[in-house]
């Protein structure tokens, strides 16, 4: 039996600008993996391995996956709105915590159903 891989889905549901990610934890489907609502990241403290995100993100115009985290040791904010992941991120690398990281980054303001689509065809 396989394991369901879960995707760590964070927003703010009372920011419009940073809820898409936490609505299609709701909508999105998909065999293999669970959709799971994360409004903060201090959970990440008690985890460990590979990790996949999906969130929203400034200066992209399509979904897209990111899988280098060299922005990890950087000391420079990527923008307010990441600082929090950013800073757990960093901590569970530095702890030897952190496997794979793949985010699925969704660009401000998109159009759901467009992100839907987009999001299906790289998960599965």
């Amino acid at each position: 039996m396989s394991k369901t891989q879960k995707i760590f889905c964070f927003g703010n549901p009372y920011i419009k600008e940073d809820s898409l990610a936490i609505e299609l934890a709701d909508e999105l489907k998909i065999k293999g993996f669970e959709f799971v609502k994360a409004y903060s990241p201090d959970f990440l403290m008690d985890y460990s391995g590979d990790l996949f995100i999906l969130d929203v993100a400034k200066g992209i115009s399509k979904v897209e996956v990111v899988e280098d985290t060299s922005f990890l040791s950087s000391n420079e904010m990527l923008s307010l709105h990441d600082f929090d992941l950013q800073f757990f991120l960093k901590l569970l690398d530095e702890l030897g915590n952190l496997g794979k990281v793949k985010i699925f980054a969704i660009p401000l303001d998109y159009d759901k159903e467009k992100a839907k689509f987009e999001l299906k065809k790289l998960i599965s």
